[in-house]
């Protein structure tokens, strides 16, 4: 351990860490824009400069690279500090004036205008990117070159690498983000894009899956780390402060002893590209019902603005094609899905309440079968109240006007003729099928299935299969509705615990709590917690305005 005093306070250290890394400890904050923890400290941008009084000797040093020892006595903010680091910073704005890091921290440190000509560079030089390529991804695919003022990062003799894997490690560190990967690689960065949100927004390769859930743990998507995919990386492993990363963790295969089975998969949706016709993955305004429920969170790609996602552009008119894998024999969906049309006008409803200017909405269908008790009322509340237009029609394709990229909708009227109208957006109600899998589940389990691949039950034992002991719930007996879900999973439930009452309160285990504190003459610690869920809450309050009121 070494001991030295910090702005008049006096530290323990153990030997080898670097000044800047024991001001952090402390609290005291250093300005920096070349230091990662994750790597070996190069002392770049020099913004980290404190002043270090050894032997009655003052000097200037980089705090992210001069170690602590014994006797040292370190200034971080005096006035040849604050000086040095202004010119430092105003050297800076001056090479890479768009850069926000530099901006950030030129307005914190009173840097306002330039004395000298601005280079508009987009590389600080710091060299967080050919750090980052060599030590931590092992592969050394840039570096610097040139002398001077030709100084800047490029690949060996400035061709595009072989060795570079497009894994984007540069650029996330970069402060600037002036990476190019076309002058760095051959390759072409590929985004990984988050199935939660239907790949409307990407995602990185730790993520947790969808809020809520369960376990709410993150997870390593081994497809895309590079750790699993090279045996290099692991810095998320030094970052965690939770300890939680284990990269010798393997799978288990668990047994358990039950009494009975419920079968509940779940089911997928209907796969819309295989109705080519409508241009769905063809043309970029043409999205799933699915896609377009993400659309409308608030916590989902747009915040619940009704944004196009070709150009981010606020939608105008939108159109919602029922049917789409539901009722069409000929593509083996012979039944109705139960929820499209009511789920349809769900959508079409919300969105006309998050459009602030107006939204115009058309729902092209056979029919409209509004399974569930209240759902004919919203129905005509939809008609009535929201003015949601309904078109008794037949869609024959879909076209994508040049230019604009609006959907182009052809079809043929009740009365025989044949139509187009333009849109901004067109939604594809599209069906429900059962889970990829499920088949091979019930042959394992020895279940019937129906013709179209869902659990075959009887009409007055709806839960039963034909197996004692094993039950079904959910769309794996059919497709349904949340309310009727539910219904049948009680149901479900029920059946298996009357099954197992001669067993029932075998197992219980006496719950322990913690025992209570008493802060009977302590200060209440109130926490207010205010959310801006996009314009759910956002279009309505005055969030920014309750924040501060609240602090008072």
């Amino acid at each position: 351990m070494v001991k030295f005093t910090i702005d008049g306070q006096e530290t323990e250290v153990e030997q080898g860490t670097t000044i800047l890394e024991a001001a952090q400890k402390l609290g005291i904050e250093i300005p920096t824009l070349c230091y990662h923890k994750g790597l070996t400290p190069y002392g770049a941008c020099r913004v980290c400069l404190v002043e270090i009084i050894e032997d009655g000797k003052t000097s200037l040093q980089a705090s992210c690279i001069y170690k602590a020892r014994d006797g040292l006595a370190i200034k971080t903010n005096t006035d040849r500090v604050a000086k040095t680091r202004k010119i430092i910073v105003e050297l800076l704005l001056a090479r890479c004036p768009d850069a926000k890091p530099v901006q950030e921290l030129a307005e914190k440190l009173g840097v306002h205008k330039i004395r000298i000509t601005k280079k508009n560079e987009d590389c600080l030089l710091c060299g967080l990117c050919v750090r980052m390529c060599e030590e931590r991804m092992g592969r050394g695919a840039i570096s610097f070159a040139h002398r001077g003022i030709r100084r800047k990062v490029e690949p060996a003799f400035d061709v595009q690498s072989d060795v570079c894997q497009t894994c984007g490690a540069c650029y996330f560190v970069c402060p600037t983000k002036g990476i190019k990967f076309e002058e760095i690689t051959k390759n072409r960065p590929i985004p990984i894009l988050s199935e939660f949100d239907e790949g409307l927004r990407e995602r990185p390769s730790i993520y947790i899956p969808f809020p809520q859930a369960v376990p709410n743990y993150a997870i390593i998507d081994k497809e895309h780390c590079v750790h699993l995919q090279t045996g290099e990386c692991k810095i998320c492993q030094e970052f965690c402060d939770a300890d939680a990363i284990n990269f010798d963790q393997k799978e288990e295969v668990i047994g358990i002893n039950v009494g009975s089975i419920i079968l509940s998969p779940g089911f997928d949706e209907y796969d819309a590209k295989k109705k080519s016709e409508y241009g769905y993955g063809r043309y970029e305004n043409v999205v799933t019902s699915i896609e377009f429920e993400r659309i409308l969170s608030a916590s989902g790609p747009f915040e619940g603005h009704v944004l196009r996602p070709g150009d981010k552009k606020e939608a105008k008119r939108i159109a919602f094609i029922q049917c789409v894998g539901s009722r069409d024999p000929h593509a083996g969906q012979g039944y109705c899905s139960s929820v499209c049309c009511t789920y349809a006008i769900k959508e079409a409803i919300i969105a006309k309440e998050h459009s602030e200017n107006g939204l115009e909405t058309t729902i092209f269908c056979m029919d409209i079968r509004t399974f569930g008790k209240g759902f004919e009322a919203y129905y005509e509340r939809a008609k009535n109240e929201y003015g949601v237009r309904f078109v008794r029609a037949g869609v024959s394709n879909i076209d994508e006007a040049s230019g604009t990229k609006n959907p182009i909708v052809h079809y043929e009227s009740e009365a025989g003729e044949i139509k187009q109208e333009e849109f901004d957006m067109v939604i594809l109600s599209v069906g429900l099928v059962p889970k990829d899998g499920t088949a091979q589940l019930a042959k394992k389990l020895r279940v019937n299935l129906n013709e179209y691949g869902f659990c075959r039950t009887s009409e007055f034992m709806p839960v039963d299969t034909i197996r004692d002991g094993i039950y079904v719930c959910g769309a794996f007996a059919g497709p349904k509705d949340i309310p009727e879900t539910v219904t049948q999973a009680s149901g479900a439930a029920a059946k298996a615990m009357g099954l197992l009452a001669s067993a029932r309160n075998t197992l219980i285990t006496k719950k322990e709590y913690p025992p209570e504190l008493d802060v009977s003459n302590q200060e209440p610690r109130i926490g207010v917690f205010i959310c801006h869920c996009g314009i759910n809450i956002g279009g309505y309050v005055d969030v920014p305005r309750v924040v501060e009121y609240t602090k008072t």
